[in-house]
Protein backbone atom coordinates (compact mmCIF):
# COMPACT_ATOMS: atom_id res chain seq x y z
CA UNK A 1 0.00 0.00 0.00
CA UNK A 2 0.99 3.41 -0.27
CA UNK A 3 0.26 4.54 2.77
CA UNK A 4 3.04 1.79 4.16
CA UNK A 5 6.09 3.57 2.26
CA UNK A 6 5.66 6.96 4.05
CA UNK A 7 9.19 9.50 3.71
CA UNK A 8 10.28 10.27 7.35
CA UNK A 9 11.46 13.64 6.47
CA UNK A 10 10.88 16.42 9.16
CA UNK A 11 8.49 19.74 8.56
CA UNK A 12 8.64 21.07 11.94
CA UNK A 13 8.83 17.63 13.36
CA UNK A 14 6.08 14.67 14.17
CA UNK A 15 6.58 15.46 17.44
CA UNK A 16 5.36 19.04 16.70
CA UNK A 17 2.81 18.16 14.07
CA UNK A 18 1.45 15.64 17.09
CA UNK A 19 0.98 18.60 19.11
CA UNK A 20 -0.92 21.03 17.10
CA UNK A 21 -4.31 21.90 19.18
CA UNK A 22 -7.66 20.61 17.35
CA UNK A 23 -10.51 22.51 19.57
CA UNK A 24 -13.38 20.72 17.04
CA UNK A 25 -14.82 17.38 18.94
CA UNK A 26 -15.72 15.76 16.25
CA UNK A 27 -12.11 16.03 14.64
CA UNK A 28 -10.62 14.86 18.02
CA UNK A 29 -13.00 12.01 17.90
CA UNK A 30 -12.27 11.17 14.58
CA UNK A 31 -8.40 11.52 14.52
CA UNK A 32 -8.62 9.03 17.58
CA UNK A 33 -10.96 6.67 15.14
CA UNK A 34 -8.98 6.79 12.39
CA UNK A 35 -5.78 5.17 14.27
CA UNK A 36 -8.01 2.73 15.88
CA UNK A 37 -9.13 1.79 12.33
CA UNK A 38 -5.82 1.64 11.01
CA UNK A 39 -4.59 -1.04 14.21
CA UNK A 40 -7.52 -3.08 13.61
CA UNK A 41 -7.01 -3.52 9.63
CA UNK A 42 -3.84 -4.02 10.25
CA UNK A 43 -1.91 -1.38 8.21
CA UNK A 44 1.84 -1.17 8.88
CA UNK A 45 3.05 0.39 12.10
CA UNK A 46 4.62 3.60 10.01
CA UNK A 47 1.46 4.26 9.13
CA UNK A 48 -0.67 3.61 12.36
CA UNK A 49 2.12 6.48 13.54
CA UNK A 50 2.06 8.91 10.68
CA UNK A 51 -1.25 9.28 9.19
CA UNK A 52 -3.14 10.51 12.48
CA UNK A 53 -0.24 13.07 12.75
CA UNK A 54 -0.92 13.97 8.70
CA UNK A 55 -4.21 14.26 9.32
CA UNK A 56 -4.17 16.19 12.70
CA UNK A 57 -2.06 19.00 10.55
CA UNK A 58 -4.63 19.31 7.90
CA UNK A 59 -7.30 19.54 10.57
CA UNK A 60 -5.29 22.55 12.16
CA UNK A 61 -5.54 23.71 8.82
CA UNK A 62 -9.24 23.81 8.06
CA UNK A 63 -9.54 24.95 11.35
CA UNK A 64 -8.20 28.08 11.04
CA UNK A 65 -10.34 28.70 8.09
CA UNK A 66 -13.05 28.54 9.87
CA UNK A 67 -14.26 25.21 9.74
CA UNK A 68 -15.10 22.82 12.45
CA UNK A 69 -17.39 20.23 10.82
CA UNK A 70 -16.37 17.28 8.27
CA UNK A 71 -19.42 18.06 6.31
CA UNK A 72 -18.25 21.18 5.77
CA UNK A 73 -14.75 19.79 4.27
CA UNK A 74 -14.39 20.67 0.47
CA UNK A 75 -12.11 19.02 -2.16
CA UNK A 76 -11.27 22.49 -2.50
CA UNK A 77 -10.06 22.65 1.00
CA UNK A 78 -7.65 20.23 0.52
CA UNK A 79 -6.57 21.46 -3.06
CA UNK A 80 -5.27 24.67 -0.77
CA UNK A 81 -3.96 22.94 2.23
CA UNK A 82 -1.43 21.35 -0.76
CA UNK A 83 -1.04 24.99 -1.73
CA UNK A 84 -0.27 25.67 1.71
CA UNK A 85 2.20 22.96 2.38
CA UNK A 86 4.06 24.15 -1.00
CA UNK A 87 4.87 27.14 0.83
CA UNK A 88 6.07 25.71 3.86
CA UNK A 89 9.84 25.72 4.50
CA UNK A 90 11.55 22.82 6.04
CA UNK A 91 12.53 24.00 9.70
CA UNK A 92 16.09 22.26 9.35
CA UNK A 93 17.06 23.07 5.73
CA UNK A 94 15.06 26.29 4.84
CA UNK A 95 13.82 24.95 1.67
CA UNK A 96 10.69 23.63 0.74
CA UNK A 97 9.14 20.77 1.64
CA UNK A 98 9.83 17.82 -1.03
CA UNK A 99 7.58 16.32 -2.93
CA UNK A 100 7.49 13.23 -0.94
CA UNK A 101 6.58 15.20 2.39
CA UNK A 102 3.50 16.97 0.83
CA UNK A 103 2.66 13.55 -1.22
CA UNK A 104 2.64 11.67 2.40
CA UNK A 105 0.01 14.05 3.70
CA UNK A 106 -2.13 13.59 0.76
CA UNK A 107 -2.32 10.01 1.24
CA UNK A 108 -3.08 10.37 4.83
CA UNK A 109 -5.88 12.65 3.93
CA UNK A 110 -7.17 9.96 1.06
CA UNK A 111 -6.61 7.02 3.41
CA UNK A 112 -8.38 9.51 6.23
CA UNK A 113 -11.41 9.61 4.10
CA UNK A 114 -11.47 5.62 3.22
CA UNK A 115 -11.52 5.40 7.02
CA UNK A 116 -15.04 7.98 7.38
CA UNK A 117 -16.37 6.13 4.29
CA UNK A 118 -16.36 2.28 5.22
CA UNK A 119 -16.94 2.85 8.92
CA UNK A 120 -19.37 5.93 8.88
CA UNK A 121 -20.91 6.30 5.94
CA UNK A 122 -19.89 9.78 5.74
CA UNK A 123 -18.16 11.29 2.42
CA UNK A 124 -14.89 14.02 2.25
CA UNK A 125 -13.76 14.25 -1.11
CA UNK A 126 -10.64 13.40 -1.94
CA UNK A 127 -10.05 13.07 -5.20
CA UNK A 128 -7.29 15.52 -5.74
CA UNK A 129 -4.04 14.31 -6.55
CA UNK A 130 -0.46 15.80 -6.37
CA UNK A 131 1.77 15.60 -8.95
CA UNK A 132 4.94 17.88 -9.83
CA UNK A 133 4.41 20.48 -7.45
CA UNK A 134 0.49 20.82 -7.94
CA UNK A 135 -2.44 19.15 -7.27
CA UNK A 136 -4.56 18.32 -10.50
CA UNK A 137 -8.34 16.91 -10.21
CA UNK A 138 -9.10 13.48 -12.12
CA UNK A 139 -11.84 14.56 -14.67
CA UNK A 140 -14.51 12.36 -15.69
CA UNK A 141 -17.63 12.52 -18.25
CA UNK A 142 -21.55 12.22 -16.80
CA UNK A 143 -23.56 9.98 -18.03
CA UNK A 144 -25.09 12.43 -20.36
CA UNK A 145 -22.01 12.59 -21.69
CA UNK A 146 -20.93 9.52 -22.94
CA UNK A 147 -24.92 8.96 -24.23
CA UNK A 148 -23.77 11.81 -26.60
CA UNK A 149 -20.28 9.93 -27.58
CA UNK A 150 -22.15 7.26 -28.68
CA UNK A 151 -24.93 9.24 -30.27
CA UNK A 152 -22.09 10.33 -32.72
CA UNK A 153 -20.90 7.53 -33.52
CA UNK A 154 -22.49 7.31 -37.15
CA UNK A 155 -23.73 3.66 -38.71
CA UNK A 156 -21.82 2.06 -40.82
CA UNK A 157 -17.87 0.89 -40.46
CA UNK A 158 -16.14 4.22 -38.69
CA UNK A 159 -19.13 3.82 -36.26
CA UNK A 160 -18.77 0.28 -35.90
CA UNK A 161 -14.88 0.61 -34.49
CA UNK A 162 -15.63 4.06 -32.59
CA UNK A 163 -18.39 2.15 -30.45
CA UNK A 164 -15.84 -0.94 -29.94
CA UNK A 165 -13.33 1.86 -28.69
CA UNK A 166 -15.80 3.52 -26.68
CA UNK A 167 -16.97 -0.37 -25.40
CA UNK A 168 -13.13 -1.40 -24.52
CA UNK A 169 -12.47 2.04 -22.36
CA UNK A 170 -15.53 3.29 -21.22
CA UNK A 171 -16.91 -0.14 -21.31
CA UNK A 172 -14.47 -2.42 -19.69
CA UNK A 173 -12.79 0.76 -17.98
CA UNK A 174 -8.87 -0.53 -19.57
CA UNK A 175 -5.85 1.54 -19.73
CA UNK A 176 -4.53 2.66 -22.24
CA UNK A 177 -1.95 -0.19 -23.55
CA UNK A 178 -4.40 -2.73 -22.23
CA UNK A 179 -6.72 -1.81 -24.55
CA UNK A 180 -4.64 -1.43 -28.03
CA UNK A 181 -2.97 -4.83 -26.66
CA UNK A 182 -6.15 -7.10 -26.60
CA UNK A 183 -6.56 -10.09 -29.18
CA UNK A 184 -9.19 -11.28 -30.24
CA UNK A 185 -8.72 -14.50 -28.29
CA UNK A 186 -9.30 -12.60 -25.41
CA UNK A 187 -12.73 -12.34 -25.17
CA UNK A 188 -14.54 -15.15 -24.06
CA UNK A 189 -18.14 -13.72 -24.40
CA UNK A 190 -19.59 -16.76 -23.47
CA UNK A 191 -18.87 -16.36 -20.52
CA UNK A 192 -19.46 -12.36 -20.71
CA UNK A 193 -15.68 -11.88 -19.73
CA UNK A 194 -12.29 -10.53 -21.18
CA UNK A 195 -8.87 -11.41 -20.19
CA UNK A 196 -6.95 -8.70 -19.79
CA UNK A 197 -3.46 -10.02 -20.11
CA UNK A 198 -1.02 -6.54 -20.28
CA UNK A 199 -1.69 -5.24 -17.53
CA UNK A 200 -0.33 -2.89 -15.20
CA UNK A 201 1.91 -4.28 -12.35
CA UNK A 202 1.39 -7.37 -14.42
CA UNK A 203 -1.76 -7.59 -12.74
CA UNK A 204 -3.67 -9.95 -15.27
CA UNK A 205 -7.45 -9.84 -14.34
CA UNK A 206 -10.96 -10.76 -16.44
CA UNK A 207 -13.22 -8.35 -16.54
CA UNK A 208 -17.11 -8.52 -16.74
CA UNK A 209 -18.78 -7.49 -19.87
CA UNK A 210 -22.00 -6.24 -20.27
CA UNK A 211 -24.67 -7.28 -23.19
CA UNK A 212 -24.58 -3.41 -24.62
CA UNK A 213 -20.45 -4.14 -24.92
CA UNK A 214 -20.76 -7.52 -25.86
CA UNK A 215 -23.33 -6.88 -29.00
CA UNK A 216 -20.95 -3.55 -29.53
CA UNK A 217 -17.84 -5.76 -30.45
CA UNK A 218 -19.10 -8.83 -32.17
CA UNK A 219 -20.79 -5.83 -34.10
CA UNK A 220 -17.38 -4.21 -35.01
CA UNK A 221 -16.03 -7.86 -35.78
CA UNK A 222 -18.54 -8.86 -38.26
CA UNK A 223 -18.95 -5.76 -40.42
CA UNK A 224 -15.47 -3.69 -40.10
CA UNK A 225 -12.73 -6.41 -38.33
CA UNK A 226 -13.17 -9.42 -40.13
CA UNK A 227 -14.06 -7.99 -43.43
CA UNK A 228 -11.06 -5.99 -43.75
CA UNK A 229 -8.39 -9.06 -42.61
CA UNK A 230 -10.20 -11.24 -45.17
CA UNK A 231 -9.68 -8.65 -48.17
CA UNK A 232 -6.07 -8.49 -47.23
CA UNK A 233 -5.28 -11.82 -46.67
CA UNK A 234 -4.13 -11.04 -43.13
CA UNK A 235 -6.86 -13.64 -41.24
CA UNK A 236 -4.21 -14.48 -39.04
CA UNK A 237 -3.66 -11.08 -37.18
CA UNK A 238 -4.39 -11.79 -33.06
CA UNK A 239 -5.19 -7.86 -32.70
CA UNK A 240 -8.91 -7.19 -31.93
CA UNK A 241 -8.36 -3.07 -32.55
CA UNK A 242 -7.19 -2.87 -35.85
CA UNK A 243 -6.48 -0.15 -38.63
CA UNK A 244 -8.15 -0.72 -42.08
CA UNK A 245 -4.47 -1.23 -42.90
CA UNK A 246 -4.87 -4.58 -41.17
CA UNK A 247 -2.89 -3.88 -38.24
CA UNK A 248 -3.40 -3.68 -34.84
CA UNK A 249 -3.99 0.01 -33.54
CA UNK A 250 -1.97 2.68 -31.71
CA UNK A 251 -2.95 4.06 -28.67
CA UNK A 252 -2.56 7.45 -30.34
CA UNK A 253 -4.65 6.36 -33.02
CA UNK A 254 -7.16 5.73 -30.50
CA UNK A 255 -6.97 9.23 -28.60
CA UNK A 256 -7.49 10.72 -32.33
CA UNK A 257 -10.60 8.82 -32.81
CA UNK A 258 -11.50 9.75 -29.47
CA UNK A 259 -11.15 13.47 -29.73
CA UNK A 260 -12.73 13.57 -33.20
CA UNK A 261 -15.69 12.17 -31.18
CA UNK A 262 -16.00 14.56 -28.93
CA UNK A 263 -15.42 17.46 -30.77
CA UNK A 264 -18.89 16.41 -32.94
CA UNK A 265 -20.57 15.60 -29.60
CA UNK A 266 -19.74 19.57 -28.23
CA UNK A 267 -17.98 18.17 -25.13
CA UNK A 268 -15.71 20.47 -23.84
CA UNK A 269 -14.22 18.83 -20.90
CA UNK A 270 -10.60 17.95 -21.40
CA UNK A 271 -10.86 14.07 -23.09
CA UNK A 272 -8.25 11.22 -22.91
CA UNK A 273 -8.62 7.43 -22.76
CA UNK A 274 -7.80 7.46 -18.87
CA UNK A 275 -10.92 9.66 -18.58
CA UNK A 276 -13.33 6.99 -19.76
CA UNK A 277 -11.92 4.76 -17.06
CA UNK A 278 -12.29 7.40 -14.47
CA UNK A 279 -15.97 8.21 -16.00
CA UNK A 280 -17.18 4.13 -15.58
CA UNK A 281 -15.39 4.07 -12.12
CA UNK A 282 -17.40 7.23 -11.30
CA UNK A 283 -20.63 5.53 -12.55
CA UNK A 284 -20.22 2.10 -11.15
CA UNK A 285 -19.85 3.90 -7.60
CA UNK A 286 -22.26 5.86 -7.92
CA UNK A 287 -24.52 3.18 -8.76
CA UNK A 288 -23.72 1.45 -5.45
CA UNK A 289 -20.90 -0.86 -6.22
CA UNK A 290 -18.50 -1.06 -3.36
CA UNK A 291 -14.52 -0.25 -3.62
CA UNK A 292 -12.82 -3.65 -3.48
CA UNK A 293 -15.39 -4.89 -6.68
CA UNK A 294 -14.87 -1.50 -8.42
CA UNK A 295 -10.72 -1.93 -7.22
CA UNK A 296 -10.62 -5.49 -9.22
CA UNK A 297 -12.54 -4.05 -12.37
CA UNK A 298 -10.11 -1.68 -12.63
CA UNK A 299 -6.91 -4.02 -11.53
CA UNK A 300 -6.07 -1.76 -9.10
CA UNK A 301 -3.23 -2.88 -6.73
CA UNK A 302 -4.18 -1.60 -3.85
CA UNK A 303 -7.62 0.43 -2.39
CA UNK A 304 -5.82 3.71 -1.98
CA UNK A 305 -5.79 4.18 -5.60
CA UNK A 306 -9.97 3.12 -5.53
CA UNK A 307 -11.17 5.40 -2.98
CA UNK A 308 -10.46 8.65 -4.84
CA UNK A 309 -13.71 8.09 -6.75
CA UNK A 310 -15.75 8.41 -3.39
CA UNK A 311 -16.17 12.16 -4.74
CA UNK A 312 -18.66 11.05 -7.42
CA UNK A 313 -21.41 10.85 -4.51
CA UNK A 314 -21.00 14.90 -4.33
CA UNK A 315 -21.28 15.60 -7.88
CA UNK A 316 -24.11 13.60 -8.69
CA UNK A 317 -26.06 13.49 -5.34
Amino acid sequence: MIMEKLTKEPLANTGTLRQLIIRSIEFKNLIKGFEQWLRVFGFASSTIYYSPVYVRSFFYYIETNGIDKLSDISNNNIRLYMQELSRRENFRTGKGLSQNYMLNHLNAVKLFSRYVFESKGALLDSSYRFSQGQCTKKSWLSREDIAKLYMTCNPGKMGDINRAILGVYYGLGLRRTEGVSLDIADLHQNNNLVYVKNAKFKQVRFVPISTRIHNDLETYIIRYRNPILKRLGKQNEKALLITERGKRISGNAVYSRLQSLAESAGISTPLALHTLRHSIATHLMENGLNLESIALFLGHKSLESTQIYTHLVHKYN
